[in-house]
């Protein structure tokens, strides 16, 4: 039989900073370890246990697969979209576009469009600059007033 004993407590360290605890052993027997609790007896002790049987793991993601990143993204075709909207931040400007299926688009100045760039966005214009086959030209998008409730 194993007894432990708190025989003492060394003080700071050199930095002051960590406290040792020295334990020597009185006698050794051959016998399990006995370590006095100061009397203080432990009734019983519970245990858990996760039936996993038949269930997922909890943990596993819940999308399978594999992912697929598509950096290629659908540019903007600007002769098939108006330009619904636009609006004004204290540091930038977006223009809020809608094709002839109702998907709506959030463009600034420096995105990308079919064959070319959006240039600048105005109070009730947008000016891309667009190339077709080799020339470069200026298409602007101005503002559509629609009465509320009407449909393109």
């Amino acid at each position: 039989m194993k007894k432990f004993r708190l025989t003492r407590v060394r003080s700071l360290t050199a930095a002051g900073v960590a406290i040792a605890i020295f334990f020597s052993v009185d006698a050794f027997l051959p016998g399990p370890a006995v370590c006095d609790t100061g009397g203080k007896v432990r009734l019983r002790q519970n245990n858990y246990y996760y039936s996993a049987f038949n269930r997922r793991d909890p943990f596993r993601s819940l999308v399978s697969g594999r992912f697929v990143r598509n950096d290629k993204m659908d540019l903007v075709n600007l002769n098939a979209v108006e330009l619904v909207g636009i609006v004004r931040g204290e540091l930038d400007r977006f223009a809020l576009l809608e094709d002839e299926k109702g998907f709506n688009y959030i463009l600034r100045v420096g995105d990308k469009v079919h064959r070319g760039t959006i240039v600048s966005i105005g109070d009730q214009s947008m000016v891309a600059r667009v190339t077709n086959f080799g020339q470069t030209s200026k298409f602007t998008l101005h503002l559509v007033q629609r009465q509320e409730g009407v449909k393109r």
